[in-house]
């Protein structure tokens, strides 16, 4: 793979498709980053079955089984949030920088007295956050917290082996502004991405670009494709959605048990947020489901 012309085209649409503006509704923002990854995430849902069906949709989780009964017409409650650019920067650290400023929970006082921001606010919570899950292990997975481009598509060339090509897909909604739960229509059956190995990466707020990118080699995942157009505003979304064919690796009390209501070790898909991406084998052919 020539990277000397992927890291610049790379580079411009990480920061294109962060970009989603400051000003976002702030009551919407903490349902924005609740919701942006589904590791290591708890949550109380004690409502009825209908209930927890119609907030698991919202927030882009679905059992297998529903996500293949997607037909043309379909409706879906789906909230889309819109990049907070004080939590998730767009712009990565020079290699060279990222190498030399700490990054761990033991010298985390240091890094906040560096960048001015104080650890008891919200954002200071949210950036330990990430330093937090950045240093727990996921049963079964080979995972780094991509500091810089470079260890970026050092974890991914390492994951798909030498002499590889990979390219990236993520969920498109250009024309998005205003981050609102509506109702979605599905355009098109669910098309599978395919491709033997799949990594994913997703934003986690911090100081400066922060990746948290995954493989489950032991697990296996499945990713598609589900063009959505909103019923309200007539926004046109093309998803990722990724499935996990097993969840043995997560918590017993993460929210996918609760409001998918499957068992440990069942699969279950999560569609992927502005800014997340999977790396896929170049050129993997969709096929409709």
């Amino acid at each position: 793979m020539d990277l000397r012309f992927t890291y610049p085209i790379l580079f411009c649409t990480l920061i294109l498709m962060n970009y989603g503006g400051v000003d976002a509704a702030k009551n919407l923002q903490e349902k924005s980053s609740s919701s942006s990854s589904v590791y290591n995430h708890k949550h109380q849902s004690n409502g009825t079955d209908a209930e927890k069906k119609t907030e698991s949709a919202q927030i882009g989780l679905f059992t297998m089984d529903e996500l293949l009964s997607f037909r043309v017409g379909t409706k879906l409650p789906i909230f889309f949030p819109i990049r907070n650019l004080s939590l998730y920067p767009p712009l990565f650290l020079p290699e060279n920088f990222a190498k030399i400023i700490p990054f761990s929970t033991k010298e985390a006082a240091a890094v906040f007295d560096l960048f001015s921001v104080p650890p008891v606010s919200r954002r200071g919570e949210a950036f330990l956050g990430t330093l937090i899950t950045c240093e727990e292990s996921i049963e079964g997975e080979n995972k780094i917290c991509a500091t810089s481009l470079e260890s970026m598509i050092g974890f991914v060339e390492k994951a798909f082996g030498p002499e590889v090509d990979f390219e990236f897909v993520t969920t498109t909604h250009p024309t998005i502004t205003t981050p609102i739960i509506q109702s979605y229509t599905v355009l098109e059956a669910p098309l599978e991405i395919r491709s033997a190995k799949k990594v994913a990466c997703h934003p986690f707020p911090y100081f400066y670009a922060v990746y948290f990118c995954h493989s489950d080699p032991n697990y296996g995942t499945k990713a598609f494709k589900v063009r959505l157009v909103a019923e309200s505003t007539g926004d046109e979304v093309e998803a990722v959605v990724v499935c996990h064919l097993d969840s043995k690796s997560l918590r017993s009390d993460h929210l996918v048990f609760r409001m998918l209501g499957i068992e440990k070790g069942g699969s279950f898909c999560h569609v992927f947020r502005q800014g997340d991406i999977v790396w896929i084998q170049k050129t993997s052919p969709l096929a409709a489901m």
